[in-house]
């Protein structure tokens, strides 16, 4: 028998309003246990008599705050059907709409059956026929209205306080909580009122029909602040209104659901904030900063600065400079001045108008310091560590993915870690939601990420973190105020992902940054769809016989970029970038793990024309005068000569490893280890070896 059959057989119709009462009512009597075993807030229970446990049943069912709980103990699969049905109208989605829907993508349809059939033995759903004239007769689930309507009021009643003044449907739940109007229109009506309302539309055009001088105010409000305006900060503003008249505007603002005017008190969640506020809710002032963020062919940036994968590749050279010199640090901690002079002579200069090169070597030392890749010697010198060895091999988006995780927690831009750490994980979130390629205004997303993160303030228990710190004598909290928590998160963005090179900055005529995008490097690390027509390009390298690479631009060239900047020297980063190959770079780049044949094959696969035979044989050549030896997977290991076969079975580290000597220039390796590992041992004591 189906969850939703009825005790007496045959096929269940779902009526408009069908009632917990009813779906118990269905509910076979072997199903009975299961029900009870959900239902019941003692664990092991055992069912009194049929007579009593549907009775008992249905009055836990209509109790909010158990039936919340209970809610709250389904398993993912569950809870999410669950959530999914009481999105819907009427709590009721075909059963086809739900093998179809984009969030349950992951479940098989027997998955699906199977989760229904454990919703429908506890009493949690109905499955019948469609109550909808349109699809009447088609299968179809939904949860009975009255357990729909006492979940959505019980949530509602406890999404509270920053959620009702900051959001357009914690308002009208507020408008709504009003017993008398509650008796009148259930919660599944408010809901399709807020959809209705909360459209893009919708919210535009009220704003538009304000009266004249309120509406400017609001404009403004929105495009300079995100929707939030304290009183103080309205006294130091220019406006055509003569004074603040918070009365008159909570009125029209409130009645025409685009905003309200309020005393907030933020000081519990660690925020500088206490003042009479005008508000525009979140919904509202998104729907408007989303037809002003993408600026036309007039408002596009006067200029534009890049710096694709600089800091990867000064990474490189970084580490290159810690490999070839004794690079010794102050009783701070600190680089000694003259020697990060001489660092930054090797570093790529920075393009863009955010940072000076000074900060780029500091951030590069915090974070090789921080991840691991170096570490400090008896000698106070800084040293490469293992990690820092296995850091060069890694491919583009892996050490792209680490630099991110690295600066989303980093502490030293400013605000309250805190609120700072959370609002950048809820940008990158948000940030998946523009279109790559595209300009933005440089204040959309930080406005939007705040907001949100306001909103959220309840949920996340923000008030009882600050609280226990507070007691814990951690001082005094609310570093930051509405305005500076979004201006914190732009110097973030300015600072930090611009730097890593997953946006791009605009610039007015001033000077001042006013625009940003997402890069091709930056869309692919956020899983987003690549830009128009910005996909890897194929022969853009011309290579000379003096030893100068070409490389024009045709797409997304990051990687390929990378791996130049990985065995060349970079000389020009113009549109057209010029690198050179040297005896130098290409030893670099053995020490740092690149491979031989990984060079040989960057140059040959992307060249336009063939590379020059000098140029093959130099780099070859050059990588046998450093010792470059080869390890198969039967363990032999060849030497590039008979005097370096000879050094390398009289190295002490090397000789317990050595099986027995094959010929002048080969051995054979004990077999003790795997390839991989034995090539690790082998670089740690010195010697350049590559598997083959």
């Amino acid at each position: 028998m189906t969850p939703g059959g009825s005790k007496r057989g045959g096929k269940a119709s779902l009526r408009a309003r069908c009632s917990v009462e009813e779906v118990l009512d269905a509910l076979p009597a072997s199903d009975l246990a299961e029900a009870w075993r959900h239902w019941s807030p003692e664990v092991g229970a055992g069912v009194p008599p049929e007579a009593t446990a549907r009775p008992q049943l249905a009055a836990w069912a209509a109790d909010g705050a158990h039936a919340l709980e209970r809610l709250g103990s389904l398993g993912k699969r569950l809870a999410l059907l669950m959530d999914i049905l009481l999105e819907a109208p009427r709590y009721e989605l075909l059963f086809s709409d739900l093998v179809t829907h984009r969030t349950l993508e992951h479940m098989s349809t027997y998955d699906l059956e199977a989760a229904l059939a454990t919703l429908g033995r506890r009493a949690l759903i109905r499955d019948g026929e469609s109550s909808h004239v349109a699809t009447s007769g088609e299968r179809a689930i939904a949860i009975p209205t009255d357990l729909g309507d006492t979940l959505l009021r019980q949530r509602r009643s406890l999404r509270s306080g920053v959620f009702d003044a900051f959001t357009l449907r914690g308002h009208i739940d507020r408008l709504y909580d009003d017993p008398a109007r509650a008796r009148r229109t259930p919660p599944s009506r408010v809901r399709e009122m807020y959809k209705m309302y909360s459209r893009e539309e919708a919210a535009v055009a009220r704003i538009e029909r304000l009266p004249e001088g309120l509406r400017e105010l609001v404009v403004k409000v929105i495009m300079e602040f995100g929707g939030l305006l304290p009183r103080a900060l309205f006294d130091r503003m220019e406006t055509e209104l003569p004074h603040w008249n918070g009365r008159r505007w909570q009125k029209i603002l409130e009645e025409s659901l685009v905003g309200t005017v309020e005393r907030l008190e933020l000081g519990r969640f660690g925020i500088a904030h206490n003042d009479e506020t005008l508000v525009i809710f979140n919904e509202v002032a998104l729907a408007w900063l989303k037809r002003v963020a993408v600026p036309g062919d007039p408002d596009r940036p006067h200029d534009e600065a890049g710096m694709g994968v600089d800091l990867v590749s000064n990474l490189t050279r970084f580490q290159a400079y810690l490999l070839d010199h004794a690079v010794r640090f102050t009783v701070k901690g600190e680089i000694f001045k003259t020697t990060e002079k001489r660092i930054l002579q090797d570093l790529i200069p920075n393009p863009g108008r955010e940072l000076e090169r000074s900060e780029i070597l500091h951030f590069m030392d915090g974070f090789s310091r921080g991840r691991g890749l170096v570490d400090s010697t008896g000698e106070r010198t800084i040293a490469i560590t293992a990690a820092g060895r296995e850091w060069e091999p890694m491919d583009l988006d892996a050490k792209l993915a680490s630099l991110l995780e690295f600066v989303v927690e980093e502490r030293t831009l400013g605000g309250e870690p805190y609120h700072q750490t959370r609002m950048r994980q809820l940008f990158l979130r948000l940030v998946r939601r523009v279109e790559p390629g595209v300009w933005y205004d440089l204040m959309y997303l930080p406005f939007v990420t705040r907001n949100q993160y306001l909103a959220s303030l309840d949920e996340v228990a923000v008030e009882e973190w600050f609280s226990a710190r507070t007691a814990a004598g951690g001082g005094a909290t609310g570093a930051e105020d509405l305005q500076r928590m979004a201006w914190n998160l732009v110097n973030w963005v300015r600072k930090r992902l611009y730097l890593l090179g997953l946006v791009d900055l605009g610039y007015d005529s001033g000077g001042h940054p006013v625009a940003m995008k997402v890069t091709s490097v930056g869309a692919r690390l956020f899983g987003m769809r690549a830009p128009e027509g910005d996909v890897p390009g194929s022969g853009s390298l011309i290579v000379t016989p003096d030893f100068e690479v070409v490389h024009f631009p045709s797409g997304d060239d990051a990687a390929l970029i990378h791996d130049l900047d990985r065995f060349c020297e970079r000389e020009k980063s113009e549109t057209v970038r010029h690198f050179r190959i040297s005896d130098r770079s290409v030893k670099r780049a053995l020490h740092e793990g690149v491979a031989l044949a990984r060079m040989l094959e960057v140059l040959e696969v992307n060249s336009r024309t063939p590379v020059p035979q000098n140029v093959l044989y130099s780099i070859k050549d050059w990588a046998k005068q450093d010792g470059l030896c080869t390890l198969d997977e039967e363990l032999v290991l060849t030497a590039p000569d008979e005097a370096t076969a000879k050094r390398l079975g009289s190295d002490p580290g090397v000789r317990p490893l050595v099986a027995r000597r094959l010929d002048e220039t080969t051995l054979q390796m004990k077999k003790a280890r795997s390839a991989a590992r034995l090539r690790s041992l082998l670089r740690e004591l010195g010697w350049l070896v590559e598997l083959v």
